[in-house]
């Protein structure tokens, strides 16, 4: 790929760019890197192929880079949660945030920007937080966040639709919010060649101002001593060092440096005005595609937000249909909307409150199925879940049945018992299949089946 002389030219003077070396890592193949999900992989060996697996991605734990690209598509494991396709550089977020948290648990995370999910899997599967609020303001991409959410597993993740002005009304909840702003695309040049056609000085403005104004939301709705972590997939110091800036202005934040071993090649830049670090990926010096992210920790105060109507919600006694379900456990409580039932944390209970006051929730809690008098139709997000129990009936599936599985087609095997049970594909669930009279039938979600055919 060549790179666009006017582009260049906008680059020259950032910190860290190289001008030869950029454009001849613009000629090089997209390095491939996945992360596990720790709730369902105990390592690589089980997921892929050893002669596939190639070094650990530094910065991430659970994270490495494979050597080919598979089918991603034809992976049952994939669609099972167990890992996620994730660009290397942006993975950095969990050196930070891992830094600056150590030992604190008990925490809540907003990630404002956050289709189709990649960051919100990451920040699940950190220790810290006990809840993670995944927003995303284009309706038509959270069917994807959801999606992504649910397959990973995590009961604690919601998910809602919402403008980034709506967080500000609320003001501080969040111990971290993350910014992934929308951006020029830069970055991902070397992945996306159209990106580049499209790619003009004035979208590096338009996006610019735009990233300002999520900012200001953002920043009313960290809590004192809380951070934000901003970052983009762009280049132009418009979208990277300038909003550092601007973040600064407000007289809210310090700028956090964090220690970034010399051997990673990731380089430290900062800011004109305020001296803000930031830190910027260069294909040409790492493992992975341009990335840019800052780190920020709130010192001053903003207003509360609004006062909040004290929500309700229909809470249940666990229902005895679910004991042959779930692992029941004392701080889970059970909440019902019509005949759904959820489950949710026990301590996550205020914050649902408030969110149902003030936010377009599309996933709030576990949802576990839909209770029929004496019986439970379970949901496929209890399938993915970690509460599943293990007396659940499983119907383990050799690779050709759960592509058909996946695809939604009728599974030609024959089953022992009745009633419904786990489809599995190498111990990790896919899905539920109903047993009727010794035929397997699929309840797969039709909006996720593969369309790929051989």
């Amino acid at each position: 790929m060549l790179l666009r002389e006017d582009f260049i030219q906008m680059l020259e003077g950032c910190d860290g760019f190289q001008r030869n070396e950029m454009i001849a890592a613009h000629k090089e193949a997209t390095p491939v890197s996945v992360r596990l999900n720790p709730q369902k992989s105990t390592g690589p060996e089980n997921v892929f192929p050893v002669e596939n697996i190639g070094d650990m991605v530094a910065w991430c734990p659970n994270a490495f880079y494979l050597n080919s690209r598979p089918s991603f598509t034809k992976d049952p494991l994939f669609h099972a949660g167990t890992y996620y396709v994730q660009e290397a550089s942006s993975m950095f977020i969990h050196h930070l945030i891992s830094n600056l948290f150590q030992d604190k648990v008990g925490l809540m995370a907003l990630d404002l920007c956050a289709a189709p999910g990649g960051k919100t899997t990451l920040l699940s599967s950190l220790p810290h937080f006990r809840l993670v609020l995944a927003n995303e303001i284009i309706q038509t991409r959270v069917p994807v966040l959801q999606e992504n959410t649910i397959k990973w597993g995590a009961g604690h993740v919601f998910v809602s639709n919402n403008d980034p002005a709506d967080f500000e009304k609320m003001g501080a909840m969040f111990d971290l919010v993350l910014v992934d702003a929308p951006c020029s695309g830069s970055g991902l040049f070397r992945k996306d060649a159209a990106a580049m056609e499209e790619w003009n000085p004035g979208l590096v403005s338009f996006c610019s101002a735009r990233q300002k104004r999520i900012l200001v939301s953002a920043m009313h709705a960290v809590v004192e001593g809380g951070y934000l972590l901003y970052s983009t997939c762009s280049y132009s110091k418009e979208e990277n060092e300038d909003n550092l800036d601007h973040i600064m202005d407000s007289g809210l934040f310090e700028s956090i440096a964090v220690d970034v071993p010399g051997e990673w090649n990731v380089v430290e830049s900062s800011s004109a005005v305020n001296n803000a670090k930031g830190y910027r990926f260069y294909p040409n010096k790492v493992r992975g595609e341009g990335f840019f992210c800052a780190i920020f920790q709130k010192t001053g105060t903003t207003y509360a937000g609004y006062q909040h109507v004290a929500g309700k919600l229909d809470l249940v006694k666990p229902p005895s249909i679910l004991e042959d379900w779930i692992m029941l456990s004392p701080q889970l409580r059970f909440f019902k909307k019509e005949n759904e039932l959820f489950a949710i944390d026990e301590v996550n209970l205020p914050a649902l409150l408030q969110f149902k006051d003030s936010l377009r929730l599309r996933k709030s809690g576990l949802r576990l199925g839909s209770e029929i008098r004496t019986d439970l139709i379970p949901d496929h997000e209890l399938s993915m879940s970690g509460i599943l129990s293990e007396n659940v009936p499983v119907l383990d599936l050799s690779f050709e049945e759960a592509i058909a599985y996946l695809r939604k087609d009728t599974i030609d095997k024959e089953g022992s018992g009745k009633g419904w049970s786990l489809a599995r594909f190498k111990g990790i669930g896919l899905g539920w299949v109903k047993l009727v009279q010794g035929r397997v039938k699929n309840h797969y979600p039709m909006s996720w089946r593969i369309l790929m055919r051989d």
